[in-house]
């Protein structure tokens, strides 16, 4: 967890010199300035020295210069072992589709351009597995998990997940293999979290709805829900990715176009002056079934200072969709008042974003001891009940029952 904290920050500042330096020619590079990119050179060579040379002399600390104990393969240790890497894969697989062309330019061997069919082909094989993994790990019992063990606790959710994945796409009004097999990754990993919760809440000993929730560690469902924080991301980006359109249509004043049974209709445009630039804005009702939704009103703004011309898109939000609308530039030689007009449907990119905001409460909900002692020592201690379960015991032999108790409930808090 260490080493892969210091490659994630690492990566962090490898990220910030590449868009700050002018070495990387993309529209996220800003700023650029060599001089700058020479300090954040510097300051990356020195933090990973640095942090590499402090994690190996504090190793034997951390306790890895221990022999691992044993686990069998379909245990919880194995699950977050082949999910660590295959994200690091993953991660190395983007590394290289950016840094590749800047070595072979630099080489002098030529300039080659790395595109989105290269992350799709690689990124989305290797994400699949860790997915399904993800959903597998927090059922998995620590050291010794069998499969059958695993099998027979997550049929349901498994088979949900299949109906889903076929289900889904045809509601959606296309099958294809991209949204069927998206779908069915963030339902397995839903239902399989909903698994583990109802299988904790059986096996917990308190009575009562209440009190069985009490009974667990904030910790425990913070990890569900970032889970499904995740679920939800992934239901953004196949849903997006699938269904979503973007046409440019020449349209006049008066004249309408419809996408995806939103009709789009031209009103009008006039110039309108801003604080510092010139507009021309546009105006445009969008309806659905004859029910007026929303008026929004594109821009092309031209700034006196510098006469650069900016677009500035008008957004419709939904929680299901996302409707924008662009300014092109006037059609050349139209009588009728023509413009060249961009316009968007994107269905549920809104929940991206809300699979973000869950990913980070479900990191940020943990008990205030635990978050106390990670920021003060750097790692959470356990809690007083199992450094004293842990510690040696004085006096007659302990007795073998609460023995086996206190290993049930190490297990259940791990």
């Amino acid at each position: 967890t260490v080493l892969l904290a210091i490659i994630a920050f690492s990566l962090s500042l490898v990220g910030t010199f590449l868009v700050r330096s002018g070495v990387l020619t993309s529209v996220h590079a800003f700023a650029t300035d060599p001089r700058r990119g020479v300090f954040i050179l510097a300051f990356l060579a020195t933090v990973i020295g640095a942090s590499l040379a402090l994690y190996a002399w504090r190793a034997p600390q951390l306790g890895l210069a221990r022999a691992p104990r044993a686990f069998s393969p379909a245990s919880r240790e194995a699950l977050l072992l082949a999910n660590n890497v295959l994200l690091l894969v993953a991660m190395l697989a983007v590394l290289l589709g950016t840094l590749y062309p800047l070595f072979l330019d630099a080489l002098k061997m030529g300039k080659i351009s790395v595109g989105p069919p290269y992350f799709d082909s690689v990124f989305y094989p290797l994400m699949a597995p860790a997915l399904f993994l993800m959903a597998v790990g927090p059922i998995a019992r620590w050291r010794n998990a069998t499969l059958p063990d695993l099998v027979a606790r997550l049929k349901w959710a498994f088979g949900i997940a299949i109906a889903a994945g076929i289900v889904i796409p045809f509601l959606m009004g296309k099958w294809t293999p991209l949204v069927a097999s998206g779908m069915l990754l963030a339902t397995w990993i839903i239902a399989a979290c909903t698994t583990a919760i109802v299988h904790r809440f059986q096996s917990t000993p308190a009575a009562g709805f209440m009190g069985k929730l009490a009974a667990n560690r904030p910790s425990y469902y913070g990890m569900h829900l970032a889970h499904m924080g995740v679920a939800v991301f992934v239901i953004g980006i196949t849903l997006v990715k699938g269904y979503e359109t973007e046409h440019d249509v020449r349209l006049a004043p008066g004249q309408s176009t419809v996408e995806q049974g939103y009709e789009f209709k031209f009103i009008s445009i006039a110039e309108q002056p801003g604080p510092n630039y010139q507009a021309i804005v546009g105006r445009f009702e969008v309806s659905r079934d004859g029910k007026l939704i929303e008026v929004l009103s594109p821009e092309k703004r031209t700034y006196a200072a510098t006469g650069q011309t900016m677009t500035e898109a008008a957004i419709n939000p939904g929680l299901t969709r996302d409707l924008y609308i662009s300014m092109g530039e006037p059609v050349e030689n139209a009588t009728d008042g023509a413009w060249g007009v961009r316009i968007y449907v994107k269905p549920f990119i809104d929940w991206i974003w809300f699979g973000c905001i869950f990913m980070a409460l479900g990191g940020r909900w943990r008990s205030p001891t635990s978050a106390i002692a990670s920021s003060q020592n750097g790692y959470s201690r356990p809690p007083p009940a199992r450094r004293l379960a842990r510690s040696p015991r004085v006096g007659p032999a302990p007795n073998s029952h609460a023995d086996a108790k206190c290993r049930r409930r190490e297990r259940i808090e791990q």
